[in-house]
C-alpha cells in the first residue's frame, strides 16, 4: 500500500511540475499609457503579450527597461525575450507575428476641417508633438519641423490633448491610442467631447517580440492566435480604450 501511494504522490508531482508555466523573463519599455501604464504590470501591449504567452503555456515576468538597456540584457543572455521591437534590430533571436501596431498621426479638431494629405501640409499650421518626434518620424517631418516657426516637442502628452481642445494649437502629433486615452483624463472644464479627424500621414509601425529560443516564439504565435480568435484580444483594447478596436 505504502509503494502505491508513494508512486500516486511521484505521479501527482510530475504531473503538477508539468502544468506549472515556465516563467519567461522579458524586457518592455517604460510607462506609456495605454501601452505600458506605471505599474509596469497592466497595458495594451503588456496584457496582450502576456495573455499570449500564457496561451501558449509560459508567464511573462516583465521589467521595465529603456529600449537600449533591453537589447543589451537580451545579447548577454540577462533576459529570455524583449517586447515591442522590430527585426530591425539584427541578432539571431527568434521574432514574433506582430501583436500590436503603433499608429503616429496628426490629430485635428473635425469642426477645424483642416487639410491633411501630406506631412508637407503641417507647414501652414501650429503644431505640438511628442518628445523627440523631429528625431523619430522620418526625414520629411524633421526638415518641415527644422524651419518652423511654431513647432513644440512636449514631455506630458496629455498636455497636447489640452492644446488641441482649447483651441491653442491647431495639430498634435503623436500615436493615435495615447491621444484616444487621454481623452477623458483632461480637466472637465475643457471640452473634450469635441469631435475630432486623425490624419494618418505617418506609415504604421507593426510591432514584434523577440526571444532568445524559437519554442517560445512559436508558443507566443500560437498563443496570439488563440486570444484573437476567442475574443481575448478585444477584451483587453476594450478594457483601456472603451472599444475593442478604436
Amino acid at each position: 500500500m505504502c509503494a502505491i501511494a508513494c508512486a500516486g504522490a511521484l505521479n501527482g508531482a510530475v504531473r503538477a511540475q508539468e502544468v506549472t508555466p515556465r516563467e519567461v523573463q522579458v524586457g518592455m519599455g517604460l510607462p506609456k499609457p495605454p501601452y505600458i501604464m506605471e505599474s509596469g504590470t497592466a497595458g495594451l501591449d503588456y496584457d496582450i503579450a502576456k495573455q499570449a504567452l500564457a496561451a501558449g503555456g509560459y508567464k511573462m515576468v516583465a521589467q521595465m527597461l529603456p529600449q537600449t538597456r533591453a537589447l543589451a540584457m537580451l545579447r548577454a543572455g540577462q533576459l529570455d525575450g524583449m517586447l515591442s521591437t522590430t527585426e530591425g534590430i539584427g541578432g539571431q533571436d527568434y521574432f514574433t507575428d506582430t501583436y500590436i501596431v503603433y499608429q503616429n498621426v496628426a490629430t485635428t479638431l473635425t469642426s477645424r476641417h483642416l487639410k491633411l494629405r501630406q506631412v508637407e501640409d503641417l507647414a501652414g499650421y501650429s503644431v505640438a508633438a511628442f518628445q523627440n518626434a523631429s528625431m523619430l518620424l522620418g526625414e520629411r517631418f524633421t526638415l518641415v519641423m527644422s524651419g518652423h516657426s511654431d513647432y513644440r516637442e512636449l514631455p506630458s502628452q496629455i498636455t497636447q490633448n489640452k492644446l488641441l481642445f482649447t483651441g491653442r494649437v491647431d495639430v498634435v502629433v503623436g500615436d493615435r491610442l495615447i491621444f484616444h486615452y487621454f481623452i477623458d483624463k483632461l480637466e472637465r472644464q475643457i471640452n473634450a467631447t469635441q469631435a475630432v479627424t486623425y490624419h494618418r500621414i505617418f506609415p504604421e509601425i507593426p510591432r514584434k517580440a523577440v526571444f532568445r529560443e524559437a519554442r517560445v516564439r512559436d508558443a507566443f504565435n500560437a498563443g496570439l492566435k488563440t486570444i484573437r480568435s476567442n475574443g481575448t484580444y478585444d477584451a483587453i483594447v476594450k478594457q483601456y480604450l472603451g472599444v475593442a478596436r478604436p
